[in-house]
Formats: C-alpha cells, structure tokens, sequence
C-alpha cells in the first residue's frame, strides 16, 4: 500500500508540473493551529504547523451554459511538535460546471488525492466527489452549498475512513478587497480516536463495549479506537486583497465531534498569505 501511495503521489506531481501556464495559478504559505491532533475525549494535545500550497484552477468565463473545469494542488504541512503528523500531498481534480440563472453555478468533479506522512500508517490515498453550488444574494452577498463524499484508504485500517459531509457558506463582499465568510457543515463517517491509556497491546479488540480497539500508537501516546461519528463544524473567515495579486486571510473554525466513546471538541485557527499569478 505504502508503494502505491508513492506512486500516485509521484504521478500526481509529474501531471500537475506539466499543467499549462494559461489558468489561475495561485501559492501561499500558511501558519495554523489544532486544539485536538488526538482526537480525545478529554486531555486534548494542540499543535502547531506550518504550511505551503501551490494550486492551479482552469479559468471558466461563464458565456456557455456548460464548461469544464480543472483543479490541482501541492501542498505541504510541518508540525513543530508532533513531527508525525508532518505531510505532503497533491490532488486533482476535473469536473463540470453548468450556469442555470445567470451567474449561478454547479459544478461536480471527482477528485483523487495522495497524503505521505511522516507516520507511515496515516499516508493514504482519497477517493471521492464534490458538488458545489453557488448563488449570487443581490449585489455584494453570496451563498454556496457542497456535498462531498470521501473515501480515504490508508496504510493502517484504523487511519482509513468513507465519510459523507455536507455544508453551506454564506459570504459579503464589502469591498473589492476586503470579504467575509461564514460556513457550517455536518458530517458522518467513520474515524480514528484516542483515549489516555497506559497500554501497549497491538490486538485488535473490543474496548469496553464502546468502540474497537485497534492497539497503541506511538504518535498520540494513547491507545487508539474506530467508529462512527457525527462532526458539526462552524467556521469564519476574513480575507483582503493587499495588493491585486496579493491577499491574506484569516479564519477560525469550532468543531465537535460525536460517537458511543463520547464527544471531542476542537479550536483549528490558520492565517494565511497568498499570490496569484
């Protein structure tokens, strides 16, 4: 599995490098920060990670009805103190638009991507689907609506999730260069949890009638569990133009998450610069 996460992740870059030039190009570098990389009930660890991005977008100019579209990214995410949880990966991204009143729009694109961690369990390769819709609100307001459906296979089962998530985003633009976004979602799949336990088994079984234990991971500390839950996420958003090419943003999200172990909270900042070319 590790081989074909490699694989792809190597074809995924030769295809993105060999993109034409003619199209929305954009880079950035990001500092964030996660309340929860453990995903605890209770004695949560928070980290804090560095980032850059590098990501091309087919540009649509909306005179037909119908369109294709084109997306891939680079990126990659250094955690200062849990050095596990650093990654690299790149996706792609084609699709479809259609314009069905004016400057509304759907578009609909599969997407595959590839994730190599510094914990080789956790490198896995996505699967899945996107379909985003966007409505203009008078003249400076804006709402959007998604469905995504992923499926992420990793080198060790219990990294590995299918999820279903939907959400909506509602914008202003207040001035050409300055903007705000508001955003909700709700999904269901199943995920990875830790609980502070001093236990070093590696036999998968069942743990207190409340989850499947899958062993010990070394990158938490903690014993590790799979199920079901349910996420809620609320999230805002600034951003500017500091200069035409050249923007910056902010944003927070709050987030829980519900399963028969219990419900896990978590706080995720990022700011954000970014150049468009």
């Amino acid at each position: 599995m590790g081989k074909n996460i490699l694989a792809c992740l190597i074809t995924g870059i030769m295809l993105f490098v060999s993109l034409p030039v003619h199209a929305a190009w954009e880079t950035g570098l990001k500092v964030g920060y996660d309340s929860n990389v453990n995903r605890t009930i209770s004695d949560a660890v928070g980290d804090t990670y560095v980032g850059a991005y590098l990501q091309y977008a087919r540009k649509v100019n909306g005179e037909t009805r119908w369109d294709w579209t084109f997306g891939a990214s680079l990126e990659g995410n250094a955690f200062l103190e849990n050095s596990d949880l650093s990654h690299a990966g790149v996706m792609l991204a084609p699709g479809i638009i259609f314009f069905p009143y004016l400057t509304w729009s759907i578009n609909i694109y599969p997407f595959v991507q590839g994730k190599v961690f510094s914990d080789s369990d956790q490198s896995a390769v996505a699967f899945g689907a996107k379909i985003n819709l966007k409505q203009p609100l008078g003249k400076y307001a804006y709402l959007g609506e998604y469905y995504i459906y992923t499926d992420n296979r990793a080198d060790m089962d219990t990294y590995s999730y299918t999820e279903n998530a939907l959400g909506f985003v509602l914008g202003i633009n207040w001035t050409r260069a300055f903007f705000t976004e508001i955003g909700y979602e709700f999904s269901r799949g199943d995920s990875f949890r830790t609980l502070e336990e001093e236990s070093t088994t590696t036999i998968t079984t069942t743990g207190r009638g409340r989850g499947n234990r899958y062993g010990y991971s070394s990158t938490f500390s903690s014993d590790l569990y799979k199920e079901d839950v349910d996420r809620h996420s609320i999230g805002f958003t600034i951003g500017m133009d500091i200069f035409p090419s050249l923007s910056s943003n902010l944003s927070y999200t709050y987030s829980t998450m519900t399963g028969d172990l219990g419900t896990s909270h978590n706080h995720a900042g990022l700011v954000g610069i970014s150049y468009r070319f």
